[in-house]
């Protein structure tokens, strides 16, 4: 069996035929060599419980020495990852995307590309990376819309295309890509306890240079409501992001807005990612949050309000401070519609 132990607790180790294990977090290396245990920094040692005295950490379990199993080092689980991937014209930064994902150490996953009726060689450059992913994963399925639906479509068209055996979902945006290439070994070490969703943090590429933009750190349901909305912020379980009552609005943009906090309404579980894992590319000139086309972002707005409306209306009196949130957020949405859709125009 293994235990692991801090700097506060290793001297219990014993020669009791387990295996104790040191985890640490800033030591140095006389420290480490003093404990005379094999030592993993905490927050990349993999799915282990442990008994931490002195540090404030996310754990995957927290335990106290007295614990019937706290010496007890679960198997871990491999889940297959459906990654949905929705695009409309964005041939040119495809091969970032895929090649990103491409070069994943963890390879229990699945991708499903959408393509939302474009007009460029998008579905030729799909199919090329097809044949690749398809030696080494659960494989690629490209799909092709005869109508535009725009990315919530997309998104909902992939759930009738995802694996039976899938156990979460994850979205990347065809124009974005994965920020390091152990970025989904990372996505299932802190899925082992099987929360409803992972937050996971964010960083942006602007001027060819990338910075971490988002790093969760909610306590719970309520904080993560008010948070970060975009759906590559959080892989979620498939039964609650394929369920009717968390599909995506169809036919406009921000769509993740209402997706994302009927997710936190209906999660009963989550963890955190505190690092960077997606790079969100605003370096191209050519995405809808770029160009905001008149038209389609201004009737857009007109339904964002009314899909938010919507929202605080199926679930007024259920809980009063989800009530308090989805209200305001009807007053500003209301105020963006009245305001013409978007500042930036």
């Amino acid at each position: 069996m293994k235990i692991a132990v801090d700097k506060n607790s290793y001297q219990i180790a014993k020669d009791d035929g387990n295996e104790y294990i040191y985890l640490f977090k800033d030591e140095t290396l006389e420290e480490l060599l003093a404990t005379k245990l094999h030592c993993f920094r905490y927050d990349v040692c993999g799915y282990v419980d442990i008994n931490l005295t002195n540090y404030d950490i996310d754990c995957f379990k927290k335990s106290n020495i007295n614990e019937k199993d706290f010496d007890k080092m679960p198997e871990k689980i491999d889940f297959l990852i459906s990654i949905v991937i929705p695009n409309y014209s964005y041939a040119e930064w495809l091969p970032k995307c895929l090649g990103s994902i491409l070069k994943q150490t963890y390879k229990n996953y699945e991708i499903i590309f959408v393509d939302d009726v474009s007009t460029d060689n998008s579905i030729e450059i799909a199919n090329k990376y097809k044949k690749e992913f398809d030696k080494i994963s659960k494989g690629m399925k490209v799909i092709s819309l005869k109508q535009k639906r725009l990315n919530g479509g997309a998104r909902n068209e992939a759930y009738l295309h995802i694996n039976e055996k899938s156990k979460y979902i994850y979205y990347i945006d065809a124009d974005d890509w994965l920020y390091a290439n152990d970025v989904l070994e990372k996505i299932n070490n802190r899925l082992q306890d099987e929360p409803d969703v992972l937050f996971v943090g964010m960083a942006q590429c602007k001027n060819q240079k990338i910075t971490t933009c988002f790093i969760p750190t909610y306590k719970d349901k309520y904080e993560a409501i008010a948070g970060w909305s975009g759906s590559c912020g959080k892989v979620i379980k498939k039964e609650l992001a394929t369920s009717q009552k968390c599909l995506y609005n169809e036919g406009t943009l921000k769509e993740d807005r209402n997706q994302h906090c009927k997710v936190c309404i209906y999660m009963n579980s989550f963890n955190l990612l505190k690092e960077p894992v997606y790079v969100w590319n605003k370096d191209n000139l050519k995405s809808v949050t770029t160009i905001r086309d008149k038209v389609i972002w201004g009737t857009s707005t007109i339904r964002h309000y009314a899909d938010t409306l919507q929202l605080y209306l199926s679930e007024k009196g259920k809980d009063a401070k989800i009530d308090k949130y989805l209200s305001e957020r009807v007053e500003k949405t209301k105020a963006e519609m009245n305001n013409g859709g978007d500042k930036q125009w």
